[in-house]
């Protein structure tokens, strides 16, 4: 193994910037200098021959192309040493009870995961969940590590990358949905100016989230006129648009199934990944049962839309943690 162009420190400094997209976040998180961060990465750089972030003064450092496949590298990396760590005897007392915290997207929560909880818990009654439910985040990776999440199963769309700390399972459909009365004797996709004339449903006025999809909806020449009500709670959304009281820009998976007979997409926007994470936690078999259920409760159920599952697109087989 000697000769290998890095250090395992500098993998967890280039980890953790990748996380964080900041220096001194990074310094904080580690207890080392901003520096020391900026230097440990600088090194790495130059014994790799490759440039891993683009720095602008005043801005986060990116990713380039090569820092995100040495990313997605470095996650088979740490898969495989963890594996290596698992030889290591185990002091854990599995016969004590366990509670994991864990960030998941609302819908996936009440349409997918809980319904199943009760079954779940009768074969492992020494397993317990604090679940989080937060509206999508251009800072997933920052809030998942400072809020010290165990597992976290959320969308993100699909024009953002992910992050490293991250793993992508599936691909889901995004776009305008809303009541199929509004697309009675027209055409879809609905044209952008018919879009635009019908009543929209928003999030939380002046959050982020709405700026993003003003945006979103802006550049694909969609100018909503009139903004019918607001709401951060993905339920009242879908009810809306099941009584035809608006449109909103929405993700497929996100939906009860049973309103799919009445709400349909109007005009196809961005994709949503399935996201996945898993915090290390060293050898312990629970964290894999835990893992194994999520993924079957959400991929495995018949009624979760996805377009692609990302180990048959990728040729991986089996999808493992990241």
């Amino acid at each position: 193994m000697s000769g290998l162009p890095f250090t395992l420190r500098q993998l967890e400094i280039f980890s953790s910037l990748c996380a964080t997209s900041s220096f001194r976040r990074s310094a904080e998180r580690l207890g080392i200098s901003q520096a020391s961060v900026s230097n440990q990465v600088k090194t790495l750089e130059e014994q790799l021959g490759i440039t891993l972030f683009a720095r602008r003064p005043g801005q986060r450092p990116v990713l380039t192309p090569e820092g995100v496949a040495f990313a997605e590298d470095l996650r088979d990396f740490e898969a495989a040493g963890r594996r290596l760590a698992s030889h290591r005897r185990s002091g854990r007392d599995l016969a004590k009870p366990v509670r994991y915290k864990v960030l998941i997207g609302q819908g996936l929560a009440d349409n997918f995961v809980k319904p199943k909880l009760d079954r779940f818990f009768a074969a492992n009654p020494l397993i317990e969940f604090d679940f989080e439910s937060r509206p999508p985040s251009a800072r997933l990776a920052y809030d998942i590590e400072e809020s010290q999440f165990d597992f976290a199963l959320v969308h993100r769309r699909a024009d953002r990358s992910v992050d490293s700390i991250m793993r992508e399972l599936a691909l889901v459909r995004g776009g305008v949905y809303g009541h199929r009365s509004f697309a009675e004797g027209k055409t879809l996709p609905l044209s952008p100016e018919e879009l635009s004339a019908l009543p929209f449903i928003m999030s939380n006025a002046q959050s982020s989230s709405e700026r993003e999809i003003l945006l979103t909806l802006e550049r694909n020449g969609i100018r909503p006129r009139q903004i019918v009500g607001h709401t951060q709670y993905y339920d009242v959304m879908a009810a809306m648009l099941e009584r035809g009281l608006g449109v909103a820009s929405f993700s497929d998976a996100i939906m009860n199934p049973a309103l799919r007979e009445h709400v349909i997409m109007l005009f196809p926007l961005n994709d949503w990944r399935l996201l996945w994470f898993r915090r290390d936690r060293g050898e312990d078999p629970r964290c894999d049962i835990v893992e194994s259920f999520f993924f079957s409760a959400v991929l495995q159920d018949p009624d979760y839309p996805t377009i692609s599952v990302a180990g048959e697109r990728k040729g991986k087989g089996r999808l493992n943690s990241a």
